[in-house]
């Protein structure tokens, strides 16, 4: 057996026991926060489901600027604007030290609804829950379950999801740090977080198409002016439109819940093998549709890139420095990018 299969066994026994214990850890954590839910089940939406964005309803926020960060989506989660509101006068900036000044001195919360909570896109496998999790797998959706209460949430009840469908998880409790930091418990640190300051992040899990068919575009077939030559895209246009259906999906369960701060990602671009530029540029055209004009403060994409195929180049490329709702940039050419993406299912 070669050396790296051995290495790689190891890692994911490593993974299935970290898996393990979070998993028996869970039921103590949700039973010391009696104010969430994090082991109800997600709740189910679909398409057909949700209406498009009431724009008279809309927080009516300018356009916010997207960001594209080459984090894991709950480290990104936890270095937004604080979750918890701290009164006028206050010398606390961070989320973390939010979360403990909050729990030394109520006095000083002003109690704010989901607005205040980041959403994070769980791009998630739509036949199991969790993915392969509970074996060590280790792409996006395993990544947040490693590390929260996450799993407890994903009902085996709600599977398959449906192409058009997803799953909204409101209390979910992070409680480990990152695979880069060893995934050590919170709560066991040397600056030992007690369960009312672990950070609490809301999910939406959708799955990005499985192993679509792609072709590789030539100069001659021209892509409909959707990229440069050279680049992978869908073979068929009914996997563009699933895929910013998706989307659509993904915005409008943030936007139906209250939620103005997003943690997106790569969708499809890992195991899923979907091709990472027309993903971007199919996020980039939904993000400029007008529907979704003022309802969202914060964007970010958490893309890690470890292997180094190009995902987090290209996500800049399409998508920094733009704007919710400014406009789709309809033809641009985005050619030159490497044809596979990596973190993300």
């Amino acid at each position: 057996m070669p050396f790296g299969s051995k290495a790689s066994q190891a890692r994911r026994a490593a993974l299935a026991a970290i898996a393990a214990e979070t998993l028996s850890m869970t039921p103590s954590i949700c039973a010391s926060l009696p104010h969430l839910s994090p082991a109800a089940a997600a709740t189910p939406f679909s398409l057909s489901s949700l209406a498009a964005l009431d724009p008279s309803k809309s927080p009516c926020f300018p356009p916010a600027p997207i960001r594209v960060l080459p984090s894991d989506s709950f480290e990104a989660a936890i270095s937004m604007p604080p979750a918890v509101l701290i009164k006028p006068g206050s010398t606390v900036t961070t989320f973390e030290a939010a979360l403990k000044a909050a729990a030394r001195n109520p006095a000083n919360v002003v109690e704010t609804p989901l607005a205040a909570r980041v959403a994070v896109l769980n791009m998630a496998s739509e036949k199991n829950p969790g993915g392969g999790w509970l074996r060590g797998a280790s792409a996006q959706e395993e990544a947040l379950c490693y590390r929260s209460t996450l799993a407890s949430s994903l009902d085996g009840s709600l599977y398959p999801i449906a192409p058009r469908a997803g799953l909204y998880t409101r209390d979910v409790v992070i409680f480990r740090t990152s695979s880069a930091d060893g995934h050590r418990l919170l709560t066991a640190t040397a600056a030992a977080a007690a369960p009312e300051e672990l950070p609490v992040v809301s999910v939406i899990s959708v799955a990005g198409i499985r192993r679509p068919e792609v072709v590789r575009q030539s100069k001659e077939d021209g892509g409909g002016g959707r990229g440069g030559r050279g680049e992978m895209r869908f073979k068929h246009e009914g996997s563009r439109v699933l895929t910013m259906d998706k989307m659509r999906l993904c915005l409008r369960m943030a936007g139906t819940a209250g939620h103005t701060m997003l943690v997106l990602g790569a969708l499809g671009c890992g195991a899923f093998r979907n091709p990472v530029q027309e993903v971007a540029r199919s996020w980039r055209e939904v993000l400029g549709e007008d529907e979704f004009r003022g309802w969202f403060k914060e964007v970010w994409f958490a893309v890690l890139d470890r292997r180094g195929e190009g995902n987090l180049e290209v996500f800049r490329e399409v998508l920094e420095g733009r704007a919710v709702a400014e406009g789709a940039g309809e033809g641009e050419d985005e050619g030159g990018k490497r044809e596979e993406a990596g973190a993300g299912s």
